[in-house]
């Protein structure tokens, strides 16, 4: 269970756990420790999650979230598409992993993802990988992409961008590494489709 109600305190609630998480790694944490930083009482916490990995789980639903409206957002302005697109990359996949960069902790949060949220991850790349479709299908529409001389198709291309993107996330070495092979990917899909 994520959420036992929608509350305005859910959202302080997770805020509040991320920066725990982050300070103390997931494992380190307890209810207690979320409690005391969401300024209430563990019987009040337990009001709205059951435990942390529901605590954990509500926020990356959370995220997916943010990142989705980044991208439709990114999108949704007026521009040159190589910098939506750069835009768009950037709210998805970049800030999710600022939140994280600077922490000692962000290796764990990563693998605590991978054991307790993974079928949220997945969720979340199959919904960004149609926004980005529709995103993609939408510039072509407007005349400011062309797929007929790259062989392409919105679809086929929005599975490459996040292809790429989760081979750049394995790899990254540091964010700086990852922002560079962003902007690499924006050029060359932005040289493959662009007008």
């Amino acid at each position: 269970m994520e959420a036992k109600n929608e509350d305005p305190r859910r959202d302080v609630i997770l805020q509040a756990a991320f920066k725990v998480f982050v300070t103390y790694g997931f494992r380190r944490t307890s209810m207690g420790d979320i409690a005391t930083a969401a300024g209430l009482s563990r019987p009040a916490l337990y009001q709205h999650f059951d435990s942390k990995a529901d605590i954990f789980r509500a926020y990356v639903a959370l995220m997916k979230e943010k990142t989705l409206q980044a991208i439709g957002s990114a999108f949704a302005g007026q521009g040159e598409f190589k910098d939506k697109l750069a835009s768009a990359l950037d709210g998805a996949f970049l800030s999710p992993h600022r939140l994280i960069s600077d922490s000692p902790h962000g290796d764990e949060l990563v693998g605590v993802n991978k054991q307790i949220a993974s079928d949220l991850f997945a969720d979340w790349m199959r919904e960004a990988e149609a926004a980005f479709s529709e995103a993609l299908a939408a510039e072509a529409q407007a005349g400011r992409l062309d797929f007929t001389s790259s062989g392409l198709d919105p679809a086929r291309l929005a599975r490459l961008i996040i292809n790429a993107m989760e081979g750049i996330k394995m790899r990254m070495t540091s964010l700086g590494d990852a922002e560079r092979a962003i902007a690499d990917l924006v050029r060359l899909v932005a040289a493959a489709v662009g007008r």
